[in-house]
């Protein structure tokens, strides 16, 4: 009885890191021929570990087309691969995520069938390895790194005005040297009184957008966009690239992407139009563009 509690732990445990590791990348890699095989998508091996892995909700791009942001950094993506361990008897095969630098971040329990026919021998052991995954369902986790807010009172001391004199006695005081100062009372209503700044101004469309990162979708000023091999990249003065641009088949629209959402830039009237949803809501944003 241990020891299948100990093995009912290690699965359970197998499958949580399977979730924590996976989690952390945007993307899951899948080649179009896997380095076991000698031809492209042999046995169908390629199109059965993306669609079983897309099954588990996981984000799966075959390795020649890869979106524009993982072209540019494909730190943002697991490489999935296959560990091919078959005989003449029996066909046995493991799924491999590594990283970028090739180090082996998770690999699956080894499936296995005795089914003579490869195409259906090698799809049975590929669904035997994906039960390592149990009920776990894939979500995006990866946190941006955000730098601390540092308040510096250092200097601050230095510009406090000096403690004030002690109150003279009644009889020194008068009207022309001295104003009476202002009762307890009425400091302290000042000081509950709201203050001007925090007023909000009128709401802008971007402000009625109540999704996370909202900020961040705010531009002030033109953009200029830069050749790329499949569109543009769109980037602003600091330079921080701020989209991805995809030619399409009509003149003057494009596939647009900006942090993860996807839409539709156009023009319209001599202006570049954004369009998108966001929930059930399509949005529209202008934007000043200089190609």
């Amino acid at each position: 009885m241990k020891i299948f509690y100990f093995v009912l732990f290690l699965f359970l445990g197998v499958t949580s890191f399977s979730q924590s590791v996976i989690n952390n990348y945007k993307y899951v890699i899948i080649p179009k021929k896997f380095d076991e095989f000698k031809k492209e998508n042999q046995y169908k091996t390629s199109t059965m570990v993306k669609f079983y892995l897309t099954q588990q909700g996981i984000n799966t791009v075959y390795d020649d087309a890869l979106p524009l942001e993982l072209e540019n950094d494909g730190c943002l993506a697991l490489f999935a691969d296959l560990d091919d361990q078959s005989n003449m008897f029996t066909t046995k095969v493991a799924i491999i995520f590594n990283d970028c630098k090739g180090e082996e971040q998770y690999r699956t329990q080894v499936g296995s069938s005795r089914i003579k026919q490869y195409d259906d021998a090698y799809r049975e052991a590929i669904v035997g390895a994906c039960e390592s995954f149990g009920n776990y369902q894939y979500e995006y986790s990866k946190l941006e790194d955000e730098s601390p807010v540092v308040l510096n009172f250092k200097n601050d001391v230095q510009e406090l005005p000096p403690p004030p004199e002690p109150p003279k006695s009644i009889s020194q005081e008068s009207e022309e040297e001295s104003e009476p100062l202002p009762p307890q009372r009425d400091k302290e209503e000042v000081n509950l009184m709201p203050m001007p700044e925090e007023k909000t101004e009128a709401v802008t469309l971007e402000d009625a957008i109540a999704d996370e990162g909202a900020e961040d979708k705010i531009f002030l000023g033109t953009l200029y966009a830069q050749k790329t091999e499949t569109g543009y990249q769109l980037v602003d003065t600091t330079p921080s690239i701020q989209f991805y641009l995809q030619e399409s088949s009509l003149p003057n629209v494009f596939m647009a992407e900006r942090k993860g959402q996807k839409g539709l830039l156009f023009l319209k009237d001599d202006i570049w139009i954004f369009e998108y949803y966001q929930g059930e809501d399509r949005i529209q944003e202008e934007l000043q563009l200089k190609f």
